[in-house]
């Protein structure tokens, strides 16, 4: 098995808290407060908006980058081909977003919000404010800032990790 521990950090640097059980890990206690929040707005999103949380992300990625080349869509949301494939169909049917081959690059597919999507976009995305409020409600501004700065950082050494260990979709 292919070890994702950087090589260049001593064992007490990379073992920052330590771990008894699986409850004490950092990916598992991430992953549970992801779950958390997608049980509490997934249901929302489906009976208030008929979206899944997938088509969500996609709908809301493809607005905040103006247009986003399915390749780039795929490695930001890490979802296989298929399922990004088949969720982008759906949003095309709904005239959510389009699709057409890429200027630069005629292998590749560019995706673009139609006029509705960005409609039924805004109106998530204030729901998404509300629960983005809610969920980090209980931190101040300072530990806000704090966490937002460290969420950030292990995010940009966890994928640059994978791509060392070339485990992207490229």
């Amino acid at each position: 098995m292919t070890s994702l521990k950087p090589q260049n950090l001593e064992p007490q640097q990379a073992e920052f808290r330590p771990i008894k059980t699986l409850l004490d890990a950092l990916s598992f206690r991430i992953s549970r407060l992801a779950a958390i929040n997608e049980r509490a707005g997934g249901h929302y999103f489906k009976s208030e908006f008929d979206l899944s949380l997938s088509e969500w992300r996609i709908l809301g990625v493809t607005a905040a980058k103006r247009g986003i080349q399915f390749s780039e869509l795929r490695d930001l949301l890490l979802l296989d081909k298929g399922q990004l494939s088949r969720t982008i169909k759906s949003l095309c049917k709904r005239g959510l977003i389009n699709t057409r081959k890429s200027d630069s690059d005629a292998r590749q597919i560019e995706l673009q919000i139609t006029a509705a999507g960005q409609v039924l976009h805004d109106k998530v995305l204030a729901f998404t404010i509300e629960r983005n409020a809610a969920m980090g409600a209980v931190l101040t501004d300072a530990e806000w800032a704090t966490f937002d700065h460290l969420l950030s950082k292990l995010i940009d050494h966890n994928q640059s990790l994978l791509v060392a260990k070339g485990m992207t979709d490229d």
